[in-house]
């Protein structure tokens, strides 16, 4: 077949791996003039490190990221309160959870897919839906026929207007991630060390234990009338705080640092239209309270990619309705726990000194892992 992808995000680079790897012929069209590359960190979980090494057709990309093993919680005062094993226990994935630069991953990314797959500064502009065809229009010019559209586009995605009314909202959270090299005792090699405070949450990961380098997130309530919180601002709002991460944060270089208003959106049906069809944030963007997001999309990549190449039918339609009835339940149940888990995290001040309420949800959390698509 071949298929035209709208966004070289994470998911759209994937994606094009993916269906090459397949035999498909594929194109990846980006609005942005030059290479996605911007960011900071970006959390794998076992699920889709997998997806990633069957992509990939070797480990090595993993040696480019640092394992976690651990889910820690702590109070304001930096004492532990909840553990959990990311590797959970019992279900055997054959694969760590990896925290890369995000920079990192979509460099091995684009890499192994080649640049003369990706076209910069090609804006889709339009789709059209025919019989046998779907159209992008690039640019508001140039019009590529292909058998199949994907867009990947992520949550201000421009292909969702084609196939569905469905609108991102706003969460009332706004988030600042950083990174830099810094070291403590207190700061696991090995762990995503969640802190909770009442005016925020604050989690850090290690991206490189050999160099230190470290990655930074810090989550807030914010009213979208006001301005989001500087570097400083952020400090003073963290008070309380063991001294070490506020001097992580007041350590951090504003060039190395990114802050955008978290959005989300319920993954309802449709998933597709005609033979156009979405995947990852575009359809289903949620907060990054356990840092799914990315997996969840890298699953959408590959449920899509078994339901094109087990379609034994000409026409591809009962191919996406395969597609859809597998990853739109799974999303809208996966999303729900996250908005639970967000509304523990973010929202009650007490919740994270209780135990129980922490330990159920995650629970849910760990259950739906269970039929992950590997």
């Amino acid at each position: 077949m071949k298929i035209g992808i709208v966004g070289a995000g994470l998911n759209g680079l994937v994606s094009a791996l993916l269906l090459k790897k397949f035999g498909h012929d594929v194109d990846v069209f980006e609005r942005s003039i030059e290479p996605r590359d911007s960011g900071t960190g970006i959390y794998v979980w076992p699920q889709g490190v997998q997806i990633l090494k069957f992509i990939m057709n070797s480990g090595h990309f993993m040696t480019q990221g640092q394992a976690i093993k651990y889910l820690v919680t702590n109070n304001q005062r930096g004492q532990e309160v909840h553990r959990q094993s990311v590797n959970m226990p019992g279900l055997d994935f054959p694969a760590p959870a990896i925290m890369f630069e995000r920079q990192q991953l979509f460099q091995l990314l684009r890499e192994a897919l080649g640049d003369d797959a990706i076209h910069y500064g090609a804006a889709c502009t339009h789709v059209i839906n025919r019989d046998d065809k779907a159209v992008i229009e690039i640019n508001h010019s140039e019009l590529k026929e292909f058998d199949l559209v994907i867009g990947a586009d992520g949550i201000s995605s421009k292909v969702r207007e084609f196939v569905t009314h469905q609108q991102p909202y706003y969460t009332g959270v706004m988030a600042s991630r950083g990174v830099l090299q810094f070291h403590s005792a207190n700061l696991e090699a090995d762990a995503c060390q969640i802190y909770a405070h009442k005016n925020a949450r604050l989690v850090t990961y290690p991206l490189n234990n050999d160099t230190n380098y470290r990655y930074w997130f810090i989550a807030y309530k914010h009213d979208l009338n006001y301005k989001a919180l500087n570097k400083e601002e952020l400090v003073t709002r963290l008070a309380g705080l063991p001294t070490e991460l506020l001097e992580m944060v007041s350590r951090t270089q504003e060039k190395d640092m990114l802050t955008n208003p978290l959005k989300a959106m319920n993954p309802e049906k449709p998933w597709y239209k005609g033979r156009c069809v979405l995947l990852g944030d575009s359809i289903h963007g949620m907060l990054p309270t356990l840092g799914y997001g990315l997996t969840l999309g890298l699953e959408n990549c590959f449920m899509l990619a078994q339901a094109i190449n087990g379609n034994c039918f000409d026409d591809i339609a009962p191919a996406l309705k395969r597609y859809e009835s597998r990853v739109s339940v799974r999303s809208q149940k996966m999303l729900k726990v996250m908005e639970e888990l967000t509304d523990l995290f973010y929202f009650q001040d007490d919740a994270v000194e209780n135990a129980d309420q922490l330990n159920k949800a995650m629970a849910e959390f760990y259950r739906l892992a269970e039929t992950t698509a590997f």
